[in-house]
């Protein structure tokens, strides 16, 4: 397998940083590529900040469901939807935007945040860095965004932790995934093999539990009966209202 490919065929998310700060020019690299991510109509409507102050990243963490990755991590870079700056884009034209009026536009912000978020991760995972992705940034948005001093039209989405990892951490085997016969489909959408999929992902990820020796860990199918019968985030609608967002 070749060297690019790895990169992305290897990911596995670190949550235990050594101290090491990050060269701001390996940074730059990173947030280089980042830059270079597709956007719809080159619109580029992500921006990110990162914080790397322990007080702010410890507030972060806690507004995050008390994810302690975030205050390991020497940078935690939150990836925006950012309509504020098409929105000033527009005014040069003496137009006002309204791509932030349904929800085509928010979703269009989503997926950009989704692209650059996963192009950070692994530019910085090639330079030799370790991340782990946080979705918990949205857990309570609107304190996130008082702590980053967002404007309107700005919306927190996803946080990438990075780092080093320290030099005696384990070697971690891939976490378990479903076959592509469940993820890729031919010409028309084919659950077919989905229960037998799932049933060969349950086996294992308690497989993998418990070879990191967490043999009471739940399957991915329990994993996803708890997390996924409950609707959670429930100040993400009213925050995106408070921004701007109208859907």
């Amino acid at each position: 397998m070749n060297a690019p490919l790895n990169v992305f065929t290897s990911h596995r998310s670190r949550r235990d940083f050594t101290p090491q700060p990050i060269p701001e020019a390996l940074l730059a690299q990173v947030f280089e590529a980042t830059r270079r991510a597709p956007t719809w109509n080159n619109a580029q409507n992500v921006s990110w900040i990162t914080v790397t102050e322990p007080a702010a990243k410890a507030e972060l963490a806690r507004l995050s469901g008390r994810q302690a990755q975030i205050e390991r991590a020497p940078v935690f870079a939150v990836l925006c939807i950012d309509f504020h700056k098409t929105a000033a884009a527009c005014a040069r034209h003496g137009v006002e935007q309204r791509v932030q009026d349904n929800l085509n536009g928010l979703l269009i912000g989503v997926l950009d945040a989704g692209i650059l978020a996963g192009t950070m991760m692994n530019a910085a995972r090639a330079l030799g860095l370790a991340v782990c992705p946080v979705g918990g940034v949205r857990r309570e948005p609107q304190q996130v965004i008082e702590l980053l001093g967002l404007p309107r039209l700005v919306m927190p989405m996803v946080g990438v932790c990075m780092g080093y990892a320290p030099a005696c951490a384990p070697a971690q085997p891939l976490k378990p995934r479903l076959p592509l016969t469940s993820l890729w489909h031919r010409e028309r959408y084919d659950d077919a093999s989905l229960d037998a999929d799932i049933a060969r992902l349950d086996a294992e990820t308690l497989a993998y539990s418990a070879a990191l020796g967490r043999a009471d860990a739940p399957s991915w199918s329990a994993t996803m009966a708890a997390k996924y019968a409950s609707t959670g985030y429930l100040q993400v609608a009213d925050t995106l209202k408070q921004q701007g967002f109208v859907f």
